[in-house]
């Protein structure tokens, strides 16, 4: 951080009988952790749902696509075709629009919910060049843009890494760090439990959603 945005206090000021706020603190791996999170789902949600019905109408313009599905015709596209939706379009139109509603609003949902903001190392707010790619950097190198048991696994070394260096790969790359304004441990717990639940209600949604077009198909 530069230092004279956040790390200095005026020689004037420390004369004061009245103590001075606390600066802000980085955020916590929790926190940074559940904020991406509901972010994820959020966006996966908004995107699937019309990425999958639009491969649905593919299918009945293409009947060949139904071989992909494998013997059995499932609720959800196979493995394959799931894979190449996440990789090619879900993950990649989540990143923009991630980079983008960072860009105007300064934030995103996640982040404002758990009370934590990302800046430039000097203060500045993130410009829409340095959200995209720092997002892009997220994606690809944390998240392996969500292919299979690939995530889990650069997850824990971005983990060892950032106990050992104080920063992540992206945030030392773009010059960037994540605050926490408001966050604590209480609004941390909120929060996962708004996580677990948005995520319960979208899976249960996106079921039905594709449940009702596999009908239709069918019939």
């Amino acid at each position: 951080m530069n230092s004279s945005t956040f790390h200095t206090r005026p020689k004037a000021l420390l004369t004061m009988d009245h103590p001075l706020p606390s600066l802000p603190q980085k955020a916590g791996l929790w926190a940074r952790l559940m904020a991406r999170n509901i972010d994820l789902t959020l966006y996966s949600f908004i995107l699937s749902l019309p990425i999958y019905s639009l491969f649905h109408v593919l299918e009945r313009l293409f009947p060949g696509l139904l071989a992909l599905h494998g013997p059995t015709y499932a609720l959800t596209p196979g493995l394959l075709i799931n894979t190449g939706i996440d990789l090619f379009f879900v993950f990649p139109l989540s990143m923009l629009l991630d980079a983008l509603i960072c860009a105007h609003f300064g934030n995103t949902l996640g982040k404002h919910l758990l009370g934590i903001r990302p800046f430039h190392d000097d203060g500045r707010t993130l410009t829409l060049r340095t959200c995209l790619s720092r997002t892009y950097l997220i994606y690809v190198g944390c998240f392996m843009g969500g292919i299979y048991l690939l995530p889990p696994l650069a997850e824990i070394f971005h983990y060892i890494r950032y106990r050992k260096t104080g920063t992540t790969f992206w945030d030392q790359e773009e010059g960037t760090v994540v605050l926490s304004l408001r966050n604590s441990r209480r609004r941390t717990i909120l929060m996962t439990i708004l996580w677990l639940c948005m995520s319960a209600f979208t899976s249960m949604t996106e079921d039905r959603f594709l449940l009702h077009k596999t009908v239709d198909h069918l019939l």
